[in-house]
C-alpha cells in the first residue's frame, strides 16, 4: 500500500493580477476528498484587510486555513499565505518567515516552490495563475527540475497572462489549461505514485536558506552567480547575477531576488522616486533661497541669492520635463 511519501499529495498554486478571480473556479472545481495538501501565495496589497481564507471560504470546496507558525500539513486543506510573511514548506509543517522581499513582493510565490521542491520534490503539482511580470516562473523551475509536475494557466484564459507566460518560457514543458482545466489536472494527478525523490540541488536550497531567513551568508549568495554592475532597487547593494537555465536573475546579499523583468521595474519605480525627492528638494531650496533674499538688507546679497533660486527653479523644471516624459512612455 503507498504511504504519503510515494504518492503526490501536494499542491502549491501561486497568482498575481486576475488570480483570485482564477483561484474561485479553480477551488470549487477542486473535489472536497482531494487526498493533497494546497498551499497558495497570492499578491496582494498590503492594507489589504480581510484574510484569503476568509474570502474564499465559501467559494472552496475544501476547508480554507490562515496558518500560524508550525501549521500541520494536512491533506483535504487549502493554506494560505498571510500579509508579509512568506509561507514556505517544512517538514510536514509550515513556516511563515518575514524574509526579503522577492520580485517585489511578500509574500512572493518562488519562495514557496522552492520549499517544495526542497522537502516534497516528486510529490509536488506546482500551479502559475494569472499575474503581471513573473513571480513564480523561477520556482516553478525549481520543481520541474527535482521531478515535480508543473501546470500554468492558459494565458489566453487569465486576467493577466504576463505571469503564465513566463511560467511558460522558464517550464516548457508545463500543462496549460483554463481555470476548470486546472482544476481537473490537479485531481487526476494527486495520488498518483510519485518517482523516487532525489536530493533537490544546492542552488535551490541555498535561495531557501535566504528566505527563510535560516543563517545565510554573503559567501552564500555569492556562490549563487557572479557579480553585477548592478546595485539593488531595494537597499542598494550590489546584485549577483544568477543563470537559472534561460532565467536570469538577481539576488543581493541582504537577500533581495528579482527576475530580469522585475528588476526593470523596480528600478525604473527607484528612478521615479529619486526624480520627485530631486524635484521637492529643489523647489523647497528655491523657495528658501527667495524668502532669505527678501529678508536680506544688502542688494548685492539679494540678487546673488536671487540667482541661486532661479538656478535651482530651472533645474527643477528640467527633472520635471523627466518626469513628464516617462509618465508619457507608461
Amino acid at each position: 500500500m503507498k504511504t504519503s511519501h510515494d504518492r503526490i499529495d501536494t499542491v502549491v498554486i501561486g497568482g498575481s493580477a486576475g488570480g483570485f478571480s482564477t483561484l474561485k473556479t479553480l477551488l470549487a472545481e477542486l473535489p472536497p476528498s482531494l487526498p493533497a495538501v494546497v498551499l497558495v501565495t497570492l499578491h496582494r496589497g498590503p492594507t489589504e484587510v480581510a484574510t484569503l481564507a476568509t474570502l474564499l471560504a465559501r467559494y472552496s470546496s475544501l476547508p480554507t486555513i490562515d496558518p500560524e507558525e508550525g501549521e500541520t500539513l494536512r491533506e483535504g486543506t487549502v493554506i494560505f499565505a498571510p500579509l508579509d510573511r512568506h509561507m514556505l514548506i517544512g517538514d510536514g509543517h509550515v513556516h511563515l518567515r518575514r524574509g526579503p522581499a522577492e520580485n517585489g513582493f511578500r509574500p512572493a510565490i518562488d519562495p514557496l516552490f522552492r520549499s517544495a521542491a526542497v522537502y516534497r520534490p516528486t510529490r509536488t503539482v506546482g500551479v502559475v495563475l494569472s499575474g503581471r511580470l513573473d513571480d513564480g516562473a523561477s520556482g516553478l523551475r525549481a520543481i520541474w527540475r527535482v521531478g515535480g509536475r508543473a501546470l500554468v494557466q492558459d494565458p489566453t484564459d487569465a486576467l493577466a497572462g504576463e505571469m503564465p507566460s513566463a511560467a511558460r518560457r522558464a517550464v516548457p514543458d508545463a500543462q496549460v489549461g483554463t481555470a476548470s482545466e486546472l482544476a481537473a489536472m490537479i485531481a487526476a494527478m494527486v495520488g498518483e505514485k510519485a518517482d523516487r525523490p532525489a536530493a533537490a540541488p544546492q542552488d535551490i536550497r541555498t535561495e531557501l536558506t535566504i528566505s527563510a531567513l535560516e543563517a545565510s551568508t554573503m559567501e552564500m549568495t555569492e556562490s549563487l552567480g557572479e557579480l553585477s554592475p548592478y546595485n539593488c532597487p531595494d537597499c542598494n547593494g550590489v546584485l549577483w547575477e544568477i543563470k537559472d537555465g534561460e532565467l536570469v536573475r538577481y539576488r543581493c546579499h541582504t537577500g533581495h531576488a528579482y527576475s530580469e523583468d522585475t528588476l526593470v521595474e523596480s528600478q525604473l519605480e527607484a528612478l521615479e522616486r529619486s526624480l520627485e525627492d530631486s524635484l521637492r528638494a529643489q523647489r523647497g531650496h528655491a523657495s528658501l533661497l527667495r524668502r532669505m533674499a527678501e529678508r536680506s538688507p544688502s542688494t548685492k546679497n539679494r540678487e546673488r541669492l536671487l540667482a541661486r533660486a532661479e538656478g535651482y527653479e530651472e533645474d527643477s523644471r528640467l527633472v520635471e520635463q523627466a518626469l513628464r516624459r516617462r509618465a508619457a512612455r507608461q
